[in-house]
Parts: structure tokens; sequence; C-alpha cells
């Protein structure tokens, strides 16, 4: 994978070039392709906003039959999800959306102190930002519970425990979905900074998660 440029700060975009050697069992690139995409920082959420197949002949001339058979065979389904692992490895650009979320003190989770509305409505914003801008075939659950560093089981019985005041569950627990109360937005508001209110209204991804792509 060659990434051109190595910053991913919000709203900033790169040029990405993927080809057979990229192949790990989350997408298959036959040999003689090549991917170029441009991606966005949205939020967030990586964004694939232009995507160009190329074939490419070696000194033997491809048939159009051999060409319709490399692109058959390609296989791209979750090539959302190998990005964010690529750009989420630490050795190189290390992306995490959890960056973008707005600032919280979410300790009283790990540490098992008493919560407050607060932090039960920042919790359950920061479930929805991650249900927006994770890719689809990434646990949820797993993911948000290594970020609070709390097991996934402790991170479950949160999720269920949210006051119904606060936020509305979609669906059965394991499924995406929700969106937070008109009483948990004005609390949040109420609370944050100047900057983050800013974030908080602008964002597409705090306050409800629909299942359609808000980009």
């Amino acid at each position: 994978m060659k990434i051109q440029g190595n910053d991913f700060a919000l709203t900033s975009k790169l040029n990405v070039q993927l080809n057979s050697k990229d192949n790990d069992g989350l997408i298959f690139i036959p040999k003689n392709v090549t991917l170029f995409l441009e991606i966005e920082n949205y939020f967030g959420k990586i964004i694939i906003n232009d995507l160009k197949i190329e074939k490419n002949q070696d000194e033997f001339s491809l048939t159009k039959k051999g060409l319709e058979s490399l692109t058959a065979s390609l296989d791209i389904k979750l090539l959302d999800r190998y990005i964010y692992k690529i750009l989420s490895d630490k050795s190189g650009i290390g992306h995490s959306p959890y960056k973008f979320f707005m600032n919280h003190d979410f300790t009283s989770f790990e540490k098992s102190r008493r919560l407050t509305d607060l932090d039960w409505a920042m919790f359950a914003s920061l479930y929805v930002f991650a249900c927006n801008v994770l890719p689809e075939s990434v646990k949820v659950q797993l993911s948000l519970a290594k970020e609070l560093r709390i097991s996934e089981e402790n991170f479950k019985r949160f999720l269920k425990k949210i006051p119904k005041a606060i936020f509305l569950k979609h669906e059965n627990l394991d499924s995406r979905g929700g969106n937070l109360t008109f009483e948990a937005e004005e609390l949040i508001v109420s609370k944050l900074s100047n900057e983050n209110k800013v974030l908080f209204e602008e964002s597409p991804y705090l306050k409800f998660y629909s299942g359609s792509d808000l980009a």
C-alpha cells in the first residue's frame, strides 16, 4: 500500500495505491491490476472519495477476455476495513477516529465510579459516533471496550444501563443503532467548551445512527 502523505487530520485527503502485494484476506487484487484511491478524514470517518481501477499490461498482451477475468476476480467488499486497518497501524499514520471525538474523561467507566448524567450522555454519544465512523465489519462494542479500557461484557452492561431519558437504543443490543434524546443533547451542549460545541453541532455522527452514509 503506497500512501502519499503522512498526516490524516480532519478534512485532509490522502492518495492511496493498492495492488496484489496488499492481498491479506480482507481484499483480493489480481496481478496486473492497480487501485488508485482518494480518501478523506471526514469528522473521524475514512471516506473513499474516488476509486479508479487500472489494468496494467506486462510483456504479454492481455486479451479482452483476460481483462474481464482479472476484473471479475477482484474482491474489495471489505476495502474500507482494510484501509482502516492499515491507517490505524501505530507504526504508520496511527489513525484513530476517537481522536476526533469530543473531549471527556471516561475513566469513571474504567474505575467503576459513580456516573453522572453527563457521563451517560457522552458515553451514548461516543457509541453513536463509533456506529457511524467504524467500518460495518468492525465490532463496535469490542472497539469501544478497548478504547475505554474495559471488557466487552462490561461495555455491553453499560450500554444496556444508559437511562432512556438520555439514549434510545434501536433493535437489539448487538446491532448498531440509536439516538440521543433532546434532553441529552441539551445537557451535553450546556457542559461543552466552545470548541466542542462547534464540533457537536457540525458533526453528523454524534447524535444518531441511521445506517445511511451521512458524508
